[in-house]
């Protein structure tokens, strides 16, 4: 737990390019000044996942606004004028630390210490896995793997942080945010028995990717993760990785091979070709999924949609 103070004032140039803007929006075309025409909370995110599960912890108590633009890739994300002044004008800061994000690490890092300041990778119950070797930039300091929201559990561990720091710099609506939490922790767990559920009995328990985001996942539910590439278009595999994975990738039985979200399915489909395997969608969450899958999406239906796709993929007896 990691919420509390910073000392330095935020960079001045940043600041002074957005004093000119007479109303910043934030990269989910919220506007960043409207928190300051009601009584709810100005706060920040770094990132559609925790986004949402701020949002849904604080509901209409808070005015979250997220540093990443729909669309844009995450681990690459640099700060614009707009974001840094959203920074300073919060009341609290959710954030994936460890360099996750470098631009927001060094900004989280400089901001003034009245606002407080949660690195959710720090949240009790958290635990990080160590990076697979193919996660490449993508690893946080320490060789760790960053995607800890694909498993619900953990989930559950930020949700009790978030309501918990949200209390504490409102105390008049603590007891509203920790019923929030409790009622958000009872969905993410109806989403782990039905991922549980779903991948318990399976023919195949291999799960070839477009890259290595799902380590979390794999390990929480009994399965193996091989990754074909990076996020990054600039981390493709050569034809001789492609080859092995494709060797690796029969020999496990693998039926469907899986892309991703606003990815190329270029990979996935080379990959299954060699192998006379399907190919099927797996989201990542990296992106709004309104926009990366369809309106109407959430964490919530999407990941039950992943149930759905990895039991079918797997044959998986449900």
């Amino acid at each position: 737990m990691t919420y509390g103070f910073r000392a330095t004032a935020l960079t001045g140039i940043a600041l002074s390019a957005c004093v000119l803007v007479s109303a910043c929006s934030s990269g989910n075309g919220e506007s960043i000044g409207s928190s300051e025409q009601s009584d709810a909370l100005p706060v920040v995110a770094n990132f559609y996942p925790i986004e949402w599960l701020v949002q849904e912890i604080g509901k209409e108590s808070v005015s979250v606004v997220g540093l990443t633009p729909t669309g844009a890739e995450p681990h690459d994300l640099s700060l614009d004028p707009k974001s840094i002044t959203a920074l300073e004008g919060a009341k609290a800061v959710f954030y994936l630390g460890s360099d996750f994000q470098p631009d927001v690490q060094r900004a989280v890092d400089q901001l003034p210490e009245d606002i407080a300041v949660s690195d959710l990778l720090t949240s009790p119950g958290v635990t990080l896995l160590d990076a697979p070797g193919d996660l490449g930039k993508e690893s946080l300091t320490g060789n760790k793997d960053p995607h800890v929201w694909l498993d619900p559990s953990q989930m559950q561990a930020m949700a009790v942080e978030v309501a918990a720091v949200l209390g504490s710099i409102d105390p008049a609506r603590a007891e509203q945010f920790d019923s929030n939490a409790k009622e958000l922790i009872r969905k993410l767990q109806s989403v782990d028995d039905e991922l549980r559920g779903k991948l318990k009995d399976c023919e195949v328990t291999t799960i070839v990717t477009s890259h290595a985001a799902f380590n979390y996942l794999a390990q929480r539910y009994g399965l193996t993760q091989i990754a074909i590439a990076g996020v990054s278009k600039d981390e493709q595999p050569d034809p001789a990785t492609l080859e092995e994975i494709a060797r690796d990738a029969k020999a496990a039985g693998v039926r469907t091979v899986f892309f991703e979200e606003q990815l190329s399915p270029e990979l996935s489909e080379t990959v299954a070709s060699e192998i006379g395997a399907n190919v099927d969608l797996l989201a990542a969450l990296e992106f709004d999924p309104e926009e990366a899958i369809g309106p109407g999406q959430d964490y919530i239906s999407v990941m039950k949609d992943n149930a759905q796709r990895l039991s079918r993929g797997l044959g998986c007896v449900d």
